[in-house]
Order: C-alpha cells, then sequence, then structure tokens
C-alpha cells in the first residue's frame, strides 16, 4: 500500500550522511509511537523486497514460500512477499504475529515511518496506525537511525535522481505557462483552509480546479482570490456519493482500502448489486459479512468544531508533505499540463478533504452518529491515510 517504489541499491552503507543533505523531520517532530497488540495493520501491507533482499528470500526453502509471483498492483513490477488468499495477511503472519520479525523485509522495518526522496528528504508517518502517538518510541530518533543506515552514498544518489524528476515537471510547466511555486502552493492551500472545511467552500474550490483561469506565477493571495470567487457549481453531496461509491467499485477484494476499527476488527467494503457491503477480514483471506448499505443514505454529516478543526490540522498535514505535491505533479503531467499547477494542486487538496470527509461520515453512520467530532475524523484519518501515501507521485519511497 504505501511501500510502492523499492530502493534499487545491492546493500546499504552504515555512515552517517552528510549535513548538506536536506532532511526534513518536521512530520516525525515531537511524536511518539507504540505497536498495539493485535493490530497488524502493517501486515496487510504487501512490501516489496529490494534486490538483495529477493535473492536471500528465494535462496531460503523457507522465505522462498512466502514470494509472490506477482504483486496486487500490475504496475509494480518488483519481488513481493504474498498474501494469504490472494487478499488477506503476509504470508508469514500467524495469530497476528511475524513469524519472521527478525528477518522482515526493510519496508517492514520501516513502519509506521515513511521516507519520501523528492527535491530533498522528508520523513513521513503513516498516520493509519492506531499506534500513533501512543507513549513509546520517539519517531524522530527512530528516523533519524533509519537515515542514518542508508548512508550518504545511497541518500545522494536518490536525490540526485529524485531532482532531476522534479526539475524536469516545472521545466514542461514553464514550457506551457502553468508553473506556480510550490511556496506559494502551500501558501495559498494554507490560507483556504476554511474552505476546505466547509460545504460551500469546498464546492468554490473544486469549481476553481476544472474552470478556473490562473496566471503562471501567480501570487498565493491572488490563487486564494480566485478559488474563493469562483461560483459555488460543484455539488458536493453528490460528488461525494460518486466517489464513495468508486472507493468500493473495485474488481478485486485485495484492491479495497482496509480499515482497523477501535477493537482492532480489519474491515473492508465493497460495492456490490448496488449496496455496501461490509466483511470482516481474516488472516487468511475469509471474509465474513457483517452490514449491507444503500449508498444513497450514507451523507456528510457536519462537523462538530473539534472535528472541523482536527480535519483542518491534517489537511494542513497533507499540505505540508512532499509526496503530496508530487502526486499532483502526477495528475498535471497526466493531464498533459491543460490545467494550471495551482488549479490540479488545489482540486486535489480539496478532492481528498472531500474524501476524508465522506469516509469519516460513512463509519460514523455505521456507529449511528450524527456529526463528525474529533473522534469521528480520527477514525475517517485512520481509514484514508494509507491510502493518501499509496496515490501515484512522482518522485520515490525508498
Amino acid at each position: 500500500m504505501e511501500n510502492r517504489s523499492a530502493n534499487e541499491s545491492e546493500g546499504m552503507q552504515l555512515s552517517r550522511p552528510q549535513p548538506d543533505l536536506e532532511i526534513d523531520y518536521t512530520e516525525v517532530k515531537g511524536k511518539t509511537y507504540s505497536c498495539i497488540d493485535n493490530c497488524a495493520l502493517c501486515c496487510l501491507c504487501q512490501p516489496e523486497l529490494l534486490p538483495d533482499e529477493a535473492i536471500r528470500f528465494r535462496g531460503d526453502p523457507v522465505l522462498a514460500q512466502g514470494v509472490a509471483e506477482r504483486h496486487i498492483s500490475p504496475e509494480v513490477k518488483g519481488t513481493a512477499l504474498k498474501l494469504r488468499g490472494a487478499h488477506g495477511a503476509c504470508h508469514f503472519l500467524a495469530n497476528k504475529r511475524c513469524k519472521i520479525y527478525d528477518l522482515r523485509p526493510h519496508f517492514c522495518r520501516l513502519f509506521p515511518v515513511n521516507v519520501f526522496v523528492g527535491w530533498r528528504i522528508q520523513l513521513l508517518t503513516n498516520l493509519s496506525c492506531r499506534g500513533m502517538g501512543l507513549p513509546g518510541s520517539n519517531l524522530q530518533e527512530e528516523a533519524e537511525k533509519i537515515i542514518a543506515d542508508y548512508g550518504r552514498a545511497e541518500l545522494s544518489e536518490q536525490l540526485d535522481h529524485a531532482k532531476k524528476v522534479f526539475a524536469d515537471f516545472v521545466r514542461n510547466c514553464r514550457a506551457t505557462g502553468v508553473a506556480q511555486s510550490f511556496s506559494s502552493l502551500r501558501s495559498a492551500a494554507d490560507s483556504l483552509m476554511d474552505e476546505l472545511t466547509d460545504e460551500l467552500g469546498l464546492s468554490r474550490v473544486l469549481t476553481y480546479a476544472e474552470h478556473g483561469r490562473t496566471r503562471q506565477n501567480a501570487s498565493p493571495t491572488d490563487i486564494a482570490r480566485l478559488a474563493r470567487r469562483s461560483d459555488a457549481v460543484a455539488d458536493i453531496q453528490e460528488r461525494a456519493l460518486m466517489d464513495g461509491t468508486e472507493l468500493f467499485d473495485l474488481p478485486d477484494l485485495s484492491l479495497l482500502p482496509i480499515y482497523i476499527d477501535e477493537g482492532m476488527v480489519w474491515k473492508i467494503f465493497e460495492l456490490k448489486e448496488k449496496r455496501i457491503v461490509g466483511y470482516v477480514l481474516a488472516e487468511d483471506g475469509t471474509t465474513d459479512e457483517f452490514v449491507r448499505i444503500d449508498p444513497n443514505e450514507v451523507e456528510l454529516l457536519p462537523f462538530e468544531e473539534q472535528g472541523r478543526r482536527l480535519l483542518g490540522e491534517y489537511l494542513s498535514t497533507i499540505n505540508s508533505r512532499d509526496c503530496f505535491l508530487g502526486h499532483a505533479a502526477y495528475l498535471c503531467d497526466m493531464d498533459d499540463y491543460e490545467f494550471n499547477f495551482a488549479q490540479a494542486y488545489l482540486g486535489a487538496m480539496a478532492n481528498n478533504a472531500l474524501d476524508l470527509w465522506w469516509r469519516s461520515s460513512f463509519l460514523a453512520g455505521l456507529d449511528g452518529r450524527e456529526e463528525l467530532g474529533a473522534k469521528e475524523i480520527r477514525n475517517g484519518i485512520v481509514f484514508f491515510d494509507m491510502d493518501l501515501l499509496d496515490l501515484p507521485t512522482i518522485g520515490a519511497f525508498i
């Protein structure tokens, strides 16, 4: 899920990187984490193996049994571990305990820290992990150890390659007249947080993303003004229903987003015969239906003040993530630079805000809630963040 770009090195040096490598620890600073018993959410990911790990696993008769013939995502070409029953937990998980813990792959060892390489190196947290924020390990210290283990040569090589990708994107934007500075986009998004957590404001931002006219290298003030002045044409409730339904309308259970509830129960939801069917997922990939819902009955619930505040804080976190900016760049490139980068960026931000709002409302509705407080938004983030970190992006998780 979050493990989409494998490090192509044949080994890792243990020398500490030099200070001229720009490394951003902002998201992990001051954060703690503790692994919760009976959770094992990370074992529902399908990690790729690094080249040296693939050799090691294939060369061991026991480890070789867990090597998959293919990844659940067709675009991933590297070697990966099997999922039990094709869409259950990792082959090496038993009773929510890893059977090869001391031999587990690189990407398993990183969790819940993510290392993203763009124009700099940035350390991120996977907020789908319910252990995040609990007393325990200091995440910045863990992140610093991870960075030290890569070594200067490995990080420099990865960074040089990623910088070239971002530089190519900027040149393409300038050549097509859609360029904006990264700092301007983030400043504009920060100033629009009230709009992004409000139905009318969200409609304006989405309308701006699709129909706005933005000059190249506009100021953050001008970008935000254009978004605020856009007509509120986008029907938020209708879009939420359509996008939320599509979220569960996938051809294989292994591709469905996974939610781990407060009781550490794994749940997936599938669109089936015009109903959203909820299943409890077992380690071996078997499912047990527990609910059927008419998607037309799922509405965006109103916010309590604490819920709105937490949503805004989370959107600010998204706004600071280089992988999200890389995702907006990916979308801009996929659309052949038809839209100004400000519109692509704010459109992606607004769509993520709407996705999280709908997921939070969906889960809250299952519990009979009628408003979204901090608890309901937190559950929505748990359901959402792993998918967000898995979005296609320029740059790479290593």
